[in-house]
């Protein structure tokens, strides 16, 4: 099935934005992180390179919750994505996905047994679309002053990302 205009949206944006920032319900409540990853369009996920020992990975194997938080300032358009997690054990795909970034964080590279990859499905998004002009911005703003309403700034719904 093709994607729909806001999946392809919420996907550009994950695109055009390497880092995101990754929230995970654990024991002892919500934890974010910012994590650098790659997606995988033909599978539909978003890879991450992780440590095994740094927990991300169980944690987020015991979430009942995985989030991936994007934005496009620019064009006034924001995404909340709730995933699925899982581990992908493979080192060939370990040594496709690798970056320059990643050499920082393991010294013996690829091959690394603690390097291991944290891949995020996409179930739902709850998106926030807006108008990019701060000149539309600003006149519906005040439009809706005048009148006493409240102002209509755009879209918030939530989609399916499968």
């Amino acid at each position: 099935m093709p994607d729909t205009e806001l999946q392809e949206r919420i996907w550009t944006a994950l695109a055009a934005h390497p880092v995101s920032m990754v929230s995970l319900a654990t024991s002892e409540g919500v934890r974010t992180r910012p994590m650098s990853g790659q997606i995988d369009r033909d599978r539909h996920r978003l890879l991450f390179i992780s440590h095994r020992h740094t927990g991300i990975i169980g944690e987020a194997l015991r979430s009942p919750s995985v989030s991936v938080a994007v934005s496009q300032e620019d064009r006034n358009f924001y995404a909340a994505v709730t995933c699925a997690a899982s581990e992908v054990v493979d080192r060939d795909l370990l040594r496709e996905i690798w970056t320059p970034l990643a050499d920082a964080w393991f010294p013996n590279g690829a091959d690394d047994p603690d390097a291991t990859i944290l891949a995020l499905t996409p179930v739902t998004a709850e998106i926030w679309d807006g108008p990019s002009s701060s000149v539309l911005v600003a006149f519906k703003l005040a439009t809706a002053r005048i009148l006493g309403r409240s102002p209509t700034l755009g879209v918030n719904a939530t989609i399916d990302m499968r």
